[in-house]
Protein backbone atom coordinates (compact mmCIF):
# COMPACT_ATOMS: atom_id res chain seq x y z
CA UNK A 1 0.00 0.00 0.00
CA UNK A 2 1.39 3.29 -0.79
CA UNK A 3 2.93 5.30 2.31
CA UNK A 4 0.62 7.60 2.77
CA UNK A 5 -2.10 5.43 3.22
CA UNK A 6 -4.06 5.82 6.83
CA UNK A 7 -4.45 3.02 9.07
CA UNK A 8 -8.10 3.08 8.77
CA UNK A 9 -7.84 2.84 5.16
CA UNK A 10 -5.51 -0.06 5.45
CA UNK A 11 -7.90 -1.53 7.70
CA UNK A 12 -11.31 -1.25 5.34
CA UNK A 13 -9.07 -2.66 2.40
CA UNK A 14 -8.27 -5.01 4.45
CA UNK A 15 -11.88 -6.04 5.19
CA UNK A 16 -13.09 -5.11 1.84
CA UNK A 17 -10.30 -7.95 0.39
CA UNK A 18 -10.97 -10.63 2.89
CA UNK A 19 -14.79 -10.20 3.51
CA UNK A 20 -14.98 -13.52 1.98
CA UNK A 21 -14.37 -14.50 5.50
CA UNK A 22 -17.60 -12.95 6.84
CA UNK A 23 -19.74 -15.56 5.46
CA UNK A 24 -18.76 -19.19 7.45
CA UNK A 25 -19.60 -16.47 10.36
CA UNK A 26 -22.84 -15.16 9.09
CA UNK A 27 -24.02 -19.21 9.17
CA UNK A 28 -22.31 -20.10 12.40
CA UNK A 29 -24.02 -16.61 14.11
CA UNK A 30 -27.40 -18.04 12.70
CA UNK A 31 -26.90 -21.44 14.55
CA UNK A 32 -25.88 -19.76 17.87
CA UNK A 33 -28.79 -17.06 17.24
CA UNK A 34 -31.51 -20.09 16.65
CA UNK A 35 -29.70 -22.28 19.52
CA UNK A 36 -29.65 -19.53 22.13
CA UNK A 37 -33.37 -18.56 21.39
CA UNK A 38 -34.30 -22.32 21.88
CA UNK A 39 -32.85 -21.46 25.30
CA UNK A 40 -33.95 -18.01 25.71
CA UNK A 41 -36.70 -18.75 27.96
CA UNK A 42 -40.02 -16.77 27.53
CA UNK A 43 -40.84 -13.02 27.11
CA UNK A 44 -42.84 -11.71 30.38
CA UNK A 45 -45.62 -9.15 29.91
CA UNK A 46 -46.51 -6.83 33.06
CA UNK A 47 -48.56 -4.28 33.87
CA UNK A 48 -48.80 -2.42 37.13
CA UNK A 49 -52.43 -1.12 37.62
CA UNK A 50 -52.78 1.65 40.28
CA UNK A 51 -56.12 1.28 41.19
CA UNK A 52 -58.73 4.13 43.14
CA UNK A 53 -62.42 3.65 44.13
CA UNK A 54 -63.83 6.73 46.29
CA UNK A 55 -67.52 6.73 46.84
CA UNK A 56 -68.76 9.98 47.24
CA UNK A 57 -72.56 9.37 48.67
CA UNK A 58 -71.25 7.33 51.55
CA UNK A 59 -74.15 5.22 52.67
CA UNK A 60 -73.93 2.26 55.81
CA UNK A 61 -72.08 -0.58 54.08
CA UNK A 62 -72.43 0.77 50.75
CA UNK A 63 -68.77 0.52 50.16
CA UNK A 64 -68.89 -3.26 50.82
CA UNK A 65 -68.54 -4.34 47.63
CA UNK A 66 -66.28 -1.76 46.12
CA UNK A 67 -62.95 -2.23 47.10
CA UNK A 68 -59.69 -3.39 45.72
CA UNK A 69 -60.53 -6.49 46.79
CA UNK A 70 -63.48 -6.83 44.54
CA UNK A 71 -62.01 -5.51 41.56
CA UNK A 72 -59.14 -8.17 41.80
CA UNK A 73 -62.10 -10.73 42.45
CA UNK A 74 -63.90 -9.43 39.15
CA UNK A 75 -61.04 -10.83 37.14
CA UNK A 76 -62.72 -14.45 38.65
CA UNK A 77 -66.08 -13.66 36.93
CA UNK A 78 -67.15 -15.48 33.70
CA UNK A 79 -68.23 -12.76 32.32
CA UNK A 80 -64.95 -10.90 32.80
CA UNK A 81 -62.92 -13.99 31.30
CA UNK A 82 -64.83 -14.26 28.33
CA UNK A 83 -64.42 -10.31 27.54
CA UNK A 84 -60.81 -10.82 27.96
CA UNK A 85 -60.61 -13.94 25.72
CA UNK A 86 -62.87 -12.08 22.97
CA UNK A 87 -60.79 -9.36 23.16
CA UNK A 88 -57.71 -11.95 22.64
CA UNK A 89 -59.60 -13.35 19.99
CA UNK A 90 -58.57 -17.22 20.52
CA UNK A 91 -61.18 -18.56 22.70
CA UNK A 92 -59.31 -21.79 23.47
CA UNK A 93 -56.47 -19.41 25.43
CA UNK A 94 -55.86 -21.06 28.86
CA UNK A 95 -56.97 -17.58 31.15
CA UNK A 96 -54.56 -19.35 33.89
CA UNK A 97 -51.82 -18.11 32.53
CA UNK A 98 -52.43 -14.70 33.62
CA UNK A 99 -50.80 -14.26 36.89
CA UNK A 100 -52.55 -11.25 39.09
CA UNK A 101 -51.25 -9.98 42.49
CA UNK A 102 -53.23 -7.33 44.64
CA UNK A 103 -50.89 -4.94 47.36
CA UNK A 104 -53.62 -2.93 48.82
CA UNK A 105 -52.50 0.59 49.77
CA UNK A 106 -55.71 2.19 51.23
CA UNK A 107 -59.00 0.80 52.49
CA UNK A 108 -61.55 2.66 54.11
CA UNK A 109 -64.61 3.93 54.89
CA UNK A 110 -65.50 5.95 51.11
CA UNK A 111 -62.05 4.89 50.03
CA UNK A 112 -59.72 2.01 48.55
CA UNK A 113 -57.30 1.99 46.45
CA UNK A 114 -54.08 -0.50 45.86
CA UNK A 115 -51.62 -2.00 43.21
CA UNK A 116 -52.90 -4.91 40.70
CA UNK A 117 -49.60 -6.15 38.65
CA UNK A 118 -50.27 -8.45 35.89
CA UNK A 119 -48.32 -10.59 34.21
CA UNK A 120 -48.43 -13.26 31.55
CA UNK A 121 -45.63 -15.47 29.77
CA UNK A 122 -44.63 -16.56 25.76
CA UNK A 123 -42.07 -17.27 24.39
CA UNK A 124 -43.15 -14.84 21.50
CA UNK A 125 -42.68 -12.00 22.49
CA UNK A 126 -45.61 -9.85 20.58
CA UNK A 127 -48.16 -12.65 21.61
CA UNK A 128 -47.42 -11.95 25.37
CA UNK A 129 -48.29 -7.92 24.75
CA UNK A 130 -51.35 -8.61 23.12
CA UNK A 131 -52.34 -10.89 25.71
CA UNK A 132 -51.77 -8.07 28.39
CA UNK A 133 -52.65 -5.47 26.90
CA UNK A 134 -55.81 -7.24 25.90
CA UNK A 135 -56.57 -8.05 29.48
CA UNK A 136 -55.44 -4.09 30.65
CA UNK A 137 -58.10 -2.74 28.24
CA UNK A 138 -60.84 -5.08 29.18
CA UNK A 139 -60.17 -4.31 32.89
CA UNK A 140 -59.50 -0.63 32.74
CA UNK A 141 -63.16 -0.71 31.27
CA UNK A 142 -64.70 -3.20 33.53
CA UNK A 143 -63.52 -1.19 36.45
CA UNK A 144 -63.94 2.38 35.34
CA UNK A 145 -67.42 2.52 33.63
CA UNK A 146 -71.11 3.07 35.58
CA UNK A 147 -72.27 -0.28 33.81
CA UNK A 148 -68.91 -2.40 34.13
CA UNK A 149 -68.71 -5.73 35.65
CA UNK A 150 -67.04 -4.26 38.69
CA UNK A 151 -70.32 -2.07 39.70
CA UNK A 152 -73.01 -4.25 38.19
CA UNK A 153 -71.43 -7.45 40.31
CA UNK A 154 -71.73 -5.90 43.35
CA UNK A 155 -75.67 -4.68 42.91
CA UNK A 156 -76.75 -8.38 41.42
CA UNK A 157 -74.79 -10.25 43.83
CA UNK A 158 -76.97 -7.63 46.46
CA UNK A 159 -80.34 -8.65 44.52
CA UNK A 160 -79.67 -11.89 45.01
CA UNK A 161 -79.29 -11.54 48.73
CA UNK A 162 -82.61 -9.57 48.42
CA UNK A 163 -84.69 -11.79 45.88
CA UNK A 164 -83.65 -15.02 48.25
CA UNK A 165 -84.64 -13.29 51.60
CA UNK A 166 -87.97 -12.65 49.53
CA UNK A 167 -88.36 -16.08 48.51
CA UNK A 168 -87.86 -17.44 52.47
CA UNK A 169 -89.80 -14.90 53.60
CA UNK A 170 -93.15 -16.01 51.42
CA UNK A 171 -92.01 -19.49 52.01
CA UNK A 172 -92.42 -18.96 55.71
CA UNK A 173 -95.19 -16.68 55.31
CA UNK A 174 -97.26 -19.63 53.32
CA UNK A 175 -96.61 -22.11 56.43
CA UNK A 176 -98.01 -20.24 58.78
CA UNK A 177 -101.27 -19.47 57.06
CA UNK A 178 -101.49 -23.26 57.04
CA UNK A 179 -100.82 -23.57 60.31
CA UNK A 180 -102.82 -20.78 61.78
CA UNK A 181 -105.79 -22.68 59.89
CA UNK A 182 -105.30 -25.94 62.14
CA UNK A 183 -104.58 -24.60 64.81
CA UNK A 184 -107.75 -21.63 64.23
CA UNK A 185 -106.15 -18.85 64.92
CA UNK A 186 -108.59 -15.41 64.09
CA UNK A 187 -105.53 -12.88 64.69
CA UNK A 188 -104.25 -11.20 61.39
CA UNK A 189 -101.33 -12.66 60.61
CA UNK A 190 -100.72 -9.99 58.19
CA UNK A 191 -100.98 -7.70 61.36
CA UNK A 192 -99.32 -10.32 64.28
CA UNK A 193 -96.48 -10.62 61.85
CA UNK A 194 -95.16 -7.03 62.16
CA UNK A 195 -95.33 -7.04 66.18
CA UNK A 196 -91.92 -5.47 65.82
CA UNK A 197 -92.89 -2.55 63.97
CA UNK A 198 -94.15 0.24 65.46
CA UNK A 199 -97.31 0.26 62.90
CA UNK A 200 -98.19 -3.12 63.88
CA UNK A 201 -101.78 -4.17 64.69
CA UNK A 202 -100.76 -4.79 68.26
CA UNK A 203 -98.62 -1.28 69.12
CA UNK A 204 -101.56 0.39 67.67
CA UNK A 205 -104.49 -1.42 69.99
CA UNK A 206 -101.81 -0.04 72.85
CA UNK A 207 -102.08 3.22 71.43
CA UNK A 208 -105.89 3.78 71.19
CA UNK A 209 -106.30 1.76 75.20
CA UNK A 210 -103.44 4.62 75.84
CA UNK A 211 -105.67 7.68 74.67
CA UNK A 212 -108.93 6.04 76.03
CA UNK A 213 -107.23 5.67 79.40
CA UNK A 214 -106.32 8.93 79.48
CA UNK A 215 -109.60 10.33 78.30
CA UNK A 216 -110.91 7.91 81.23
CA UNK A 217 -109.06 9.39 83.54
CA UNK A 218 -110.39 13.27 82.65
CA UNK A 219 -113.52 12.09 83.08
CA UNK A 220 -113.37 10.28 86.50
CA UNK A 221 -111.52 13.58 87.32
CA UNK A 222 -114.31 15.58 86.63
CA UNK A 223 -116.82 13.41 88.57
CA UNK A 224 -115.30 13.18 91.56
CA UNK A 225 -114.56 16.75 91.50
CA UNK A 226 -118.50 17.39 90.85
CA UNK A 227 -119.60 14.98 93.40
CA UNK A 228 -117.36 17.21 96.23
CA UNK A 229 -120.34 19.37 95.70
CA UNK A 230 -117.92 22.42 96.22
CA UNK A 231 -118.99 23.86 92.98
CA UNK A 232 -122.23 25.31 91.53
CA UNK A 233 -124.35 23.30 89.09
CA UNK A 234 -123.62 25.72 86.19
CA UNK A 235 -119.68 25.36 87.47
CA UNK A 236 -119.82 21.82 86.91
CA UNK A 237 -121.97 21.78 84.19
CA UNK A 238 -118.89 23.58 82.43
CA UNK A 239 -116.27 21.28 83.38
CA UNK A 240 -118.67 18.58 82.03
CA UNK A 241 -118.80 20.49 78.73
CA UNK A 242 -114.99 20.54 78.80
CA UNK A 243 -114.16 17.18 79.38
CA UNK A 244 -116.89 16.19 77.05
CA UNK A 245 -116.13 18.45 74.29
CA UNK A 246 -119.59 19.35 74.14
CA UNK A 247 -122.24 21.39 75.14
CA UNK A 248 -124.15 20.09 78.07
CA UNK A 249 -127.95 20.72 79.57
CA UNK A 250 -129.41 19.32 82.49
CA UNK A 251 -127.06 17.57 85.06
CA UNK A 252 -123.74 17.73 83.98
CA UNK A 253 -122.55 14.53 86.23
CA UNK A 254 -124.75 12.34 84.55
CA UNK A 255 -123.41 13.19 80.87
CA UNK A 256 -119.57 12.50 82.69
CA UNK A 257 -120.65 8.75 84.07
CA UNK A 258 -122.08 7.97 80.67
CA UNK A 259 -118.91 8.90 79.28
CA UNK A 260 -117.73 6.70 81.73
CA UNK A 261 -119.18 3.66 81.12
CA UNK A 262 -118.64 3.91 77.22
CA UNK A 263 -114.53 4.52 77.81
CA UNK A 264 -114.81 1.95 80.26
CA UNK A 265 -116.14 -0.88 77.51
CA UNK A 266 -114.08 0.64 74.52
CA UNK A 267 -110.95 -0.38 76.78
CA UNK A 268 -112.29 -3.59 77.66
CA UNK A 269 -113.07 -4.67 74.08
CA UNK A 270 -109.05 -3.17 73.17
CA UNK A 271 -107.24 -4.90 75.79
CA UNK A 272 -109.33 -8.40 74.99
CA UNK A 273 -108.64 -7.70 71.44
CA UNK A 274 -104.91 -7.00 72.05
CA UNK A 275 -104.64 -10.04 74.36
CA UNK A 276 -106.16 -12.10 71.64
CA UNK A 277 -103.55 -11.15 69.25
CA UNK A 278 -100.40 -10.82 71.61
CA UNK A 279 -97.93 -13.90 71.56
CA UNK A 280 -98.82 -14.68 75.01
CA UNK A 281 -102.44 -16.42 73.58
CA UNK A 282 -100.92 -18.39 70.87
CA UNK A 283 -99.15 -22.25 71.24
CA UNK A 284 -95.74 -22.85 71.28
CA UNK A 285 -95.63 -24.15 68.07
CA UNK A 286 -97.42 -21.68 66.11
CA UNK A 287 -95.46 -18.71 67.85
CA UNK A 288 -92.06 -20.29 66.52
CA UNK A 289 -93.56 -20.64 63.39
CA UNK A 290 -94.36 -16.93 63.53
CA UNK A 291 -91.18 -15.43 64.72
CA UNK A 292 -89.28 -17.17 61.83
CA UNK A 293 -91.19 -14.69 60.10
CA UNK A 294 -90.76 -11.56 61.80
CA UNK A 295 -87.15 -12.57 61.45
CA UNK A 296 -86.91 -13.29 58.14
CA UNK A 297 -89.76 -10.12 57.45
CA UNK A 298 -86.67 -8.20 59.15
CA UNK A 299 -84.23 -9.82 56.89
CA UNK A 300 -86.13 -9.17 54.38
CA UNK A 301 -86.30 -5.42 54.95
CA UNK A 302 -82.41 -5.26 55.73
CA UNK A 303 -81.61 -6.42 51.98
CA UNK A 304 -83.37 -4.32 50.01
CA UNK A 305 -81.82 -1.83 52.42
CA UNK A 306 -78.50 -2.99 51.34
CA UNK A 307 -79.86 -3.19 47.86
CA UNK A 308 -80.93 0.40 47.61
CA UNK A 309 -77.55 1.55 49.56
CA UNK A 310 -75.82 -0.72 46.60
CA UNK A 311 -77.36 1.48 43.84
CA UNK A 312 -76.72 4.43 44.99
CA UNK A 313 -73.30 3.72 46.08
CA UNK A 314 -72.25 2.58 42.19
CA UNK A 315 -73.93 6.09 41.14
CA UNK A 316 -71.91 8.19 42.82
CA UNK A 317 -68.31 6.08 43.34
CA UNK A 318 -65.63 7.18 40.87
CA UNK A 319 -63.08 4.77 39.96
CA UNK A 320 -59.42 6.01 38.35
CA UNK A 321 -56.61 3.75 36.79
CA UNK A 322 -52.77 4.39 36.25
CA UNK A 323 -51.30 1.57 33.99
CA UNK A 324 -47.40 1.36 33.55
CA UNK A 325 -46.25 -1.75 31.30
CA UNK A 326 -42.79 -3.60 30.72
CA UNK A 327 -41.00 -6.64 29.97
CA UNK A 328 -38.76 -8.95 30.87
CA UNK A 329 -36.77 -11.74 29.79
CA UNK A 330 -37.05 -13.50 26.21
CA UNK A 331 -34.90 -10.72 24.43
CA UNK A 332 -32.78 -13.31 22.78
CA UNK A 333 -35.76 -15.40 21.42
CA UNK A 334 -37.27 -12.62 19.52
CA UNK A 335 -36.50 -11.61 16.15
CA UNK A 336 -34.87 -8.55 17.51
CA UNK A 337 -32.90 -10.45 18.96
CA UNK A 338 -31.81 -13.62 16.36
CA UNK A 339 -30.63 -11.20 14.32
CA UNK A 340 -28.53 -8.93 17.32
CA UNK A 341 -26.78 -12.25 17.96
CA UNK A 342 -26.44 -13.03 14.30
CA UNK A 343 -24.93 -9.64 13.45
CA UNK A 344 -22.53 -9.55 16.46
CA UNK A 345 -21.15 -13.63 15.84
CA UNK A 346 -20.31 -12.67 12.55
CA UNK A 347 -18.92 -9.40 12.50
CA UNK A 348 -16.71 -10.10 15.54
CA UNK A 349 -15.48 -13.17 14.71
CA UNK A 350 -15.38 -12.31 11.08
CA UNK A 351 -12.64 -9.60 12.08
CA UNK A 352 -11.04 -12.08 14.06
CA UNK A 353 -10.45 -14.53 11.48
CA UNK A 354 -9.26 -11.35 8.87
CA UNK A 355 -6.78 -9.98 11.26
CA UNK A 356 -5.82 -13.62 11.99
CA UNK A 357 -5.62 -14.58 8.51
CA UNK A 358 -3.64 -11.77 7.32
CA UNK A 359 -1.11 -12.14 10.12
CA UNK A 360 -0.77 -15.37 8.84
CA UNK A 361 -0.26 -14.42 5.54
CA UNK A 362 2.66 -11.66 6.76
CA UNK A 363 3.93 -14.53 8.90
CA UNK A 364 4.47 -16.90 5.83
CA UNK A 365 5.92 -14.49 3.56
CA UNK A 366 8.22 -13.26 6.08
CA UNK A 367 9.76 -17.34 6.30
CA UNK A 368 10.24 -17.11 2.59
CA UNK A 369 12.49 -13.93 2.38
Amino acid sequence: MPGRTSGLERDLNLVRRRAWLFIPFFLFGLMVAFALGSFAGSSNAVATMQLETIVHELLVGGDRGLRVFEAQSMTQDEAFKKKVLDAIGDPNFDYARFTLTLSPVTVGDGVASGILTLSVKDADRAKAQKYRDAFVAVFTKEYTAQDGIFRTRFVEKRQVVADQAEADYQAAYKKLKDLAAQKNVTAPLDQVSLFKRENGIVAELAKQEGSLQGQLADVQGAIRTIQAGKYSTAAGNALAASVLKTAVSGDGSEALAAREAALTDSIGRLQKQRAAYSDGSFDPEFLKALDNVRGLDQLKLDSYERLGNAKAAVTSAESTIETSLSFSGGLAGSLLGKIAVTLAVTIVFGLIAIYAFEWLSQVRAGVRE
